[in-house]
């Protein structure tokens, strides 16, 4: 089909996983496209598709022509396709030079020293999980070892109590599952819950800055920020970070996970050769990301006219770049569309790129290290029970249900 026939928009589109043919279509035909507007598209208004890892790298890393927040007649755009009231206050959705003071006061709670000191603790919960499975012979992944762990993960780091974290995250999941509407429509049920999680973190919030403790969320609450006026963050700005912090910490990990396993099931000469040397376990990560992108696509705005691969970008116009697309592109990845554990090199943008490069990547890597050490010292054999079930989504890759059975090492 003509790529003018497929609507990027329509989540359809991705209820089998990402759609890698249309994408590959997209590369090929037009790497920056405009997408007319549709009846899913958001905001009544078309937007620019850049498909390849070249002209993706040029938008991230060029904040002052495309920017987080907004430009030209938009001046709040975002990073999703529709324009949201968050750009700005949230770190994702801002721009230097208050991204880079935000930015390096939260990284003070996510330094490889803090992230190391983490790994005993980590391994030793994912044994515990993975010794669960293994005892009932089949689990679905998803849900009772690839979420959990990052769930686990999160709550310790932002200091939330564990017991709360399945509650926090069924409320966060209207923003990576949209089961029965069109992306980020707002029902009854997504606006109970965001009201309820808006309660929580608030509570949450006014007790860190009463009694603040040694996590994360009681640092960015007392911290203060030279320059800016107010010098805090404001309750506003902290909510949105504990959502952005614990959204990004329990989803985007658990679908690297999971994407991660069911292609050591699919190819499982790589996953005995992954289990027979624990030197590939960095490499093999590394694909692991490259392979699921689970953020599928991150969306810009321009702040004035320019031009793209040749196509005139006008002030105001919306640029979604597509890390899925790009993490396949044939023009940077040898055999890009084969799963390859020994890949090198390996320049996936799967943690972003640039000044929004992923603060949680090294401890994402750190929760794929001890599952995948864990599980295949343990596990001789996997198999899928039932096909994979995925999310319906176009912005966050991820799946829903992964029924696997094993066999003991």
């Amino acid at each position: 089909m003509p790529l003018i026939d497929y609507d990027l928009a329509d989540l359809a589109l991705y209820e089998k996983g990402f759609p890698h043919d249309v994408f590959s279509e997209h590369r090929r035909a037009a790497p920056v496209w405009w997408h007319p507007p549709t009846t899913h598209t958001p905001d009544g208004v078309g937007f620019w598709s850049v498909a390849t890892h070249a002209e993706s790298l040029l938008v991230m890393r060029d904040p002052d022509t495309y920017s987080s927040v907004g430009g030209g007649n938009r001046p709040q755009g975002g990073t999703i396709l529709p324009d949201n009231q968050m750009a700005g206050l949230a770190l994702n959705m801002m721009d230097d030079p208050r991204h880079q003071r935000v930015r390096r006061l939260v990284s003070h709670g996510l330094t490889p020293r803090v992230i190391g000191q983490l790994e005993g603790e980590l391994r030793r919960r994912a044994s515990v999980l993975i010794e669960q499975a293994l005892a009932r012979g089949e689990c679905d992944f998803v849900g009772e070892v690839a979420a959990e762990l990052p769930l686990q993960a999160i709550s310790i780091l932002l200091g939330t109590p564990e017991e709360d974290r399945h509650r926090l995250f069924e409320w966060i999941d209207h923003v990576f599952d949209f089961r029965d509407r069109d992306a980020f429509e707002e029902t009854d049920e997504t606006r109970r819950a965001w009201a309820e999680l808006a309660a929580y973190g608030s509570e949450l919030i006014a007790g860190k800055r009463a009694a603040p403790r040694d996590d994360m969320l009681s640092l960015v609450a007392q911290a203060e920020l030279v320059d800016e006026d107010p010098a805090r963050l404001t309750e506003g700005e902290l909510l949105s970070f504990f959502f952005l912090l614990f959204a990004a910490g329990a989803d985007t990990t658990r679908n690297a996970i999971a994407g991660g396993l069911l292609e050591l099931i699919r190819h499982p000469a790589q996953r005995r050769a992954l289990a027979a040397d624990a030197s590939l376990l960095p490499s093999a990560i590394e694909e692991m990301v490259r392979w699921s992108s689970p953020s599928a696509y991150n969306r810009r705005t321009a702040t004035r006219d320019t031009e793209l691969r040749g196509e005139k970008i006008r002030a105001g116009d919306k640029v979604v770049f597509w890390e899925a697309s790009a993490n396949r592109d044939e023009l940077v990845f040898a055999d890009a569309m084969t799963f390859d554990i020994r890949r090198q090199p390996n320049p996936h943008i799967g943690f972003g790129h640039g000044i929004h490069h992923c603060l949680g990547a090294n401890l994402a890597r750190l929760e794929m290290k001890v599952v995948f050490g864990e599980l295949l010292a343990r596990c001789a054999d996997l198999d899928l029970v039932a096909p994979p079930e995925w999310t319906r989504s176009n912005k966050h890759t991820g799946l829903r249900h992964l029924l696997v059975r094993f066999g003991r090492a």
